[in-house]
């Protein structure tokens, strides 16, 4: 779930808050009564607790995409080009655990629609399919597919967005590289191709264009062949360009 409190603040602000302000009011009286002016401290300490206790999601988002990508920079070893030394010592390395509850935070905020929108206008995009598609660990590759299909649902300009990057041939071929093969060791992950086709979904239903597309992809229906049982997966790999 989303973090309850920013980073270095009290998440319990608003207990002391809610003390404060029952000391000022025994339920008894009407409020109009004894009432008597704040002062400048009451002011502030107020103030205080409103901000501390009010976390910017979008700033988050950010904080949180540009964690992931330095390390998944340092987990991939890409680097990320030409960087001085004082750069490097404050690039965050994440183990696996911490960018998963990362991912998980996201989701938590993106299943609102404005968020969704916004993650999508810092370049979220691009950044789930890229991680999608990589040499990362599983964990982190249904991580951010789950994150797609979350941010994408019922939400139209999300849904062309992701068109506009061409999404479909990418997700599609990852569900064939996730798709077991007659005499060789790959054995598949279905849980994979379950988070592909829970992306896929999500980023074509109720979209007339998205369904358009879909449908006159020749893998595309292939893929949905497969994972309905009417067609068994065979030796080659296909691709999946449109």
């Amino acid at each position: 779930m989303a973090s309850s409190g920013s980073d270095g603040g009290n998440p319990n602000a608003w207990l002391g808050l809610l003390k404060w302000s029952l000391a000022y009011s025994d339920g008894t009286k009407p409020s109009g009564e004894n009432i008597q002016k704040m002062s400048k401290e009451d002011i502030a300490f107020l103030e205080s607790v409103m901000k501390d206790g009010i976390i910017d999601e979008g700033e988050r988002m950010k904080t949180i995409l540009k964690d992931l990508t330095e390390s998944l920079e340092v987990t991939l070893g890409g680097g990320g080009g030409a960087a001085s030394s004082e750069q490097e010592e404050k690039r965050k390395e994440l183990d696996e655990d911490d960018m998963l509850e990362l991912m998980q935070e996201v989701r938590d905020i993106v299943e609102q629609i404005d968020y969704a929108r916004a993650f999508m206008a810092m370049g979220g995009i691009p950044f789930l399919l890229g991680c999608a598609a990589s040499a990362a660990p599983k964990s982190i590759k249904k991580g951010a597919l789950s994150i797609l299909s979350t941010m994408c649902q019922n939400n139209p300009p999300v849904q062309l967005s992701l068109l506009e990057h061409g999404h479909m041939p990418p997700l599609i071929q990852l569900f064939f590289d996730y798709t077991p093969e007659m005499d060789s060791a790959n054995e598949g992950d279905d849980s994979m191709r379950e988070k592909v086709v829970q992306a896929l979904s999500a980023s074509i239903r109720g979209h007339s264009m998205a369904e358009h597309i879909f449908c006159q992809n020749e893998h595309g229906r292939l893929m949905l062949q497969l994972g309905l049982g009417m067609q068994k997966s065979g030796n080659t790999k296909p691709s999946a360009q449109l």
